[in-house]
Order: C-alpha cells, then sequence, then structure tokens
C-alpha cells in the first residue's frame, strides 16, 4: 500500500526573506508538495514539505544550503505517523484515560521530531499539537494513555529531539483532574477557555 506521506521535511528560518526564497528554490528543486508555508511567532519563516524519500531529501538540502546560519531548526522524517499529520493541521483528541504527558520546545521541529517518536513508541493519543503561533516560538505536543504508556512516550519523545538546545519541558500527571481533562478539551488558549467554578467554591 502506497504510504500518504513518505516523507515530510520542515525548516524554520529567523529571516522571512530568507525563508521564501528558500521555499521556492525548494519546489522547484524536485517534485515535492508544498505542505505549509508563512510566518509564526518571534518572525520566524516556516516551510514544511512531503513527497517521496528522494525528493524530500533533495528538497531539503537545497532548503537548508540556502537557509544557512539563518536556519533556526530543522527535520526530516520518514513514515510520519498518521496522527503527527492530523494534529500538526489542528486536529485534537478527547482525553479518555487517567493519564496525562506533555512536552515543551523551543520550535516546531522539535515538537514533531517528540509526538512522531512518542507515538509510535507507546500506546498512546496525541491529544494536541500547538505550534510557535500565540506561543512565542515555541511549541507542544500533550500525550493520553495509561500512566505507562504515557512515560515510555515522554522519554522516548524527549530523547529523539535532535537540537537539545530547544528542550524546554516535560511533565507526567498520572492522574488528570476531571475539571482540568474538561478544559484541555475545550481548549489550551486561555484567551477562549470558559470561566470554571470550583466545586465547592462560594
Amino acid at each position: 500500500m502506497k504510504k500518504e506521506y513518505p516523507a515530510i521535511a520542515l525548516i524554520e528560518f529567523s529571516s522571512i526573506a530568507t525563508g521564501i526564497t528558500a521555499g521556492d528554490a525548494m519546489i522547484k528543486k524536485s517534485p515535492i508538495s508544498l505542505f505549509k508555508a508563512g510566518t509564526v511567532s518571534r518572525g520566524k519563516y516556516i516551510v514544511l514539505i512531503s513527497g517521496s524519500v528522494a525528493s524530500v531529501e533533495e528538497s531539503y538540502k537545497e532548503g537548508l544550503n540556502i537557509g544557512k546560519d539563518l536556519v533556526l531548526d530543522k527535520l526530516l522524517l520518514q513514515d510520519v505517523h498518521a496522527q503527527v499529520i492530523e494534529t500538526m493541521f489542528g486536529t485534537r483528541h478527547k482525553i479518555t484515560k487517567e493519564s496525562f504527558g506533555i512536552i515543551e520546545t523551543g520550535s516546531i521541529a522539535a515538537t514533531i521530531e517528540a509526538a512522531d517518536a512518542g507515538i509510535k513508541g507507546a500506546n498512546v493519543t496525541i491529544i494536541e499539537m500547538r505550534l510557535a503561533d500565540s506561543l512565542g516560538g515555541k511549541a507542544f505536543v500533550m500525550f493520553n494513555g495509561k500512566i505507562e504508556d504515557v512515560e515510555t512516550a515522554i522519554d522516548i519523545g524527549a530523547n529523539a529531539i535532535s537540537n537539545k538546545a530547544l528542550w524546554r519541558n516535560k511533565s507526567i500527571i498520572p492522574l488528570l483532574h476531571a475539571e482540568l481533562a474538561d478544559q484541555i478539551n475545550a481548549t489550551t488558549r486561555f484567551s477562549l477557555a470558559e470561566f470554571q467554578k470550583i466545586q465547592g467554591g462560594e
């Protein structure tokens, strides 16, 4: 069966002008699909591509060659897990099991690396992956499952990050409180969250 996304590559540029130039060259270099390109928090420019392994590798190298010192972070992944693709484009899943884990990084690439490795290495669900926008350039991925599976996913995901300088933090909660789970299921954005009266409060 033909894989829908045999490989993906993402490059984060510190320069918008260079990012656009590199993105154009990457598309022209080999027959790849441009998933998304554009600006995110802190003035970074992101180029995300997909295609056959050979084509993606060729375009990826072209982007790095043009970006040089203006490349903040990068990734090249083969056989990306379907949930990573889904959540990368905004799909969210509900918390249905007791344990919760989160990995927080300083870049989009680092979080995608962690998410893909974590879900491939453990029986977990990705609840959400938020990438740079409205996060000051940071990103995070949240996992849900049994405690032993969440611990495994967090450990594998954290160790998979190539650029350790972009590691920020992680957390595991064995028994996530139902009220907080409901809040996360609704949104992780403070501006969109509804006020909740504390149980037993006045």
